[in-house]
């Protein structure tokens, strides 16, 4: 006979959990600040007029609601370190200033 898992117990794929959410949200946060401090940078360029620099930060941008997306239904472990690259990279870049 077949055993049954409870659905509270499901593992991964079958719900998702408010770390997630939170995970997701952080995610979401940090790569608006890296879209930012990247868009800081290319205005400051010469030779880059603003338009120029708008129009490449807000091609970026589309990084923001995949990476939310890809916390969000992914299992914690690589939602870890999917938080965890900007983290670091806006931390370099905080640093090198």
């Amino acid at each position: 006979m077949a055993r049954r898992v409870h659905p509270s117990r499901s593992t991964y794929p079958g719900r998702v959990d408010g770390w997630h959410w939170v995970g997701a949200a952080v995610e979401a946060v940090l790569l608006l600040i890296l879209v930012l401090l990247w868009y800081d940078d290319l205005r400051d360029r010469p030779g880059w007029t603003v338009g120029r620099a708008t129009k490449w930060a807000a091609l970026s941008a589309l990084a923001i609601p995949v990476g939310f997306l890809a916390v969000l239904l992914l299992p914690l472990w690589i939602g870890g370190i999917l938080i965890a690259i900007p983290l670091i990279v806006i931390l370099v870049m905080a640093m090198a200033s």
